[in-house]
């Protein structure tokens, strides 16, 4: 959740404590951000990601492998990307980079090969892996 400038204390508790009581596990962010926190982490583990295949470090199979068996995470990073498609993943990365002008922001070159070669993952069968 995220109180804007606009936004009255009393109204973002009282709507915190109606996202708990139905079972959510929300978080109360201090001020707005591009990304807001998990999308936030969830770019600095791709970016690592990315550039550990970039420097030969490993594959894409092997990192996502590392990150379900070694992280706990339910799927690795690539097969995420995969997943929620690697088009959104390259035109939110160039929408934050406009925006915040940080280097670290403009999409992996990878993304960008995949993205103009139009493998965006599951939805085109092709992406980090090949699917029918």
């Amino acid at each position: 959740m995220v109180k804007g400038e606009h936004t009255a204390m009393e109204t973002a508790q009282a709507v915190y404590e109606f996202a708990k009581k139905i079972g959510k596990a929300p978080i109360l962010l201090k001020k707005e951000i591009f990304g807001f926190v998990v999308n936030r982490i969830l770019g600095a583990i791709n970016r690592e990601a990315l550039y550990l295949v970039e420097q030969g470090v490993a594959t894409p199979e092997e990192i996502d492998i590392g990150v379900t068996k070694g992280l706990g995470h339910p799927m690795g990073p690539f097969a995420l990307m995969d997943l929620t498609g690697i088009d959104t993943s390259y035109l939110i990365g160039m929408e934050r980079y406009r925006i915040t002008g940080d280097p670290k922001d403009k999409p992996s070159p990878l993304v960008e090969e995949k993205y103009k070669k139009g493998e965006w993952g599951r939805k085109t069968g092709k992406g980090w892996y090949t699917y029918k």
